[in-house]
């Protein structure tokens, strides 16, 4: 590991690597902050009818991203005014910090999880499957934290602690990223697997954004956390940290676009189905008027009643 080489006398907090990767990234999350509060807002806006759970889920989000962004924005302010002619690299601001995001990424991934373990009618096996991954995330992340929160007053340039528990580091963002994957790659599954020729036009159209989100933010953050690793072991400096600030940002647009992209309960829905055939007899003083379906049989009243049953589970969702 390259890290193991670094002296932590040489260790220069003020560089653009160490001090000025740690803020761009405060920066870019505080934009992402921005995006997650006023998707907090539509929510509310829009989404009066949910569940109390679900809004006490968006509150503890915004809540926890409104903490998460102070305590980066603290640790700037912290090394770069009231420590200016010595600052540190590990500080009370960060090790709080990797605390929040810790308890982010652990309430969005249970989310999900839970969302995968509705989706596939309740398997255990699966369920299970994505909570292990989530676990051993947030289990290295409290770890984490409470090793940094200890080592503030001994050692506060932070390079003993990030070498001597580099491997932890490096298995919470590889368990992470696998969760990620993971629950991406059931929850494109069984939406694929509710495909339907009598779904509604609603519906179906839900179901191909659904898909296409599910692969753009699974890729997302996989990805982030691949970078955060590749950084973590090649680099002599924090862009790692950088970009382990970002991550917690977009676990959170995820989560939050995710409930605003579900359809409305309300909304009025247009079902399609197969050609009606009409019959007109003239009979009396005015023709009669008859409509039946071309080929309907029990099958196709049994997969109408699969997509209404299906359209209130992506509802409820």
């Amino acid at each position: 590991m390259v890290l193991t080489t670094i002296d932590p006398s040489k260790f220069v907090v003020q560089s653009d690597s160490v001090l000025g990767a740690v803020e761009v990234s405060t920066f870019i999350g505080l934009v992402l902050y921005g995006i997650s509060v006023s998707q907090g807002y539509s929510y509310f806006r829009t989404r009066k009818d949910d569940r109390l759970s679900l809004k006490l889920l968006v509150v503890a989000i915004l809540f926890l991203e409104t903490c998460h962004s102070f305590t980066a924005c603290m640790a700037i302010y912290y090394d770069t005014v009231t420590r200016f002619r010595d600052p540190e690299a590990n500080s009370y601001p960060i090790s709080t910090n990797v605390l929040f995001e810790t308890l982010i990424t652990f309430v969005v991934q249970m989310y999900f999880s839970y969302r995968i373990y509705r989706l596939s009618a309740e398997n255990l096996l699966i369920g299970l499957g994505c909570l292990t991954f989530v676990v051993l995330r947030c289990t290295s992340g409290f770890v984490l934290a409470i090793e940094c929160y200890l080592d503030v007053p001994n050692n506060p340039n932070g390079i003993s602690l990030v070498v001597h528990f580099s491997w932890l580091i490096t298995s919470g963002l590889a368990a992470g990223g696998a969760a990620d994957v993971l629950i991406a790659f059931f929850m494109i599954y069984y939406l694929l697997k509710l495909a339907s020729p009598f779904n509604t036009d609603s519906t179906t159209n839900f179901i191909n954004r659904l898909i296409r989100w599910t692969l753009q933010t699974g890729l997302i953050t996989s990805l982030t956390s691949v970078s955060t690793i590749i950084c973590f072991q090649a680099m002599k400096n924090m862009v790692w940290f950088g970009l382990y600030i970002i991550l917690a940002k977009i676990y959170s647009n995820s989560l939050l676009v995710s409930l605003n992209a579900r359809p409305f309960k309300t909304a009025q829905r247009h079902h399609t189905g197969k050609t009606l055939t009409t019959l007109q007899f003239a009979v009396g003083p005015g023709p009669i008027s008859l409509n039946f379906p071309a080929n309907y049989d029990a099958d196709d009243l049994d997969s109408q009643e699969k997509s209404r049953s299906m359209e209130k589970e992506l509802e409820s969702a």
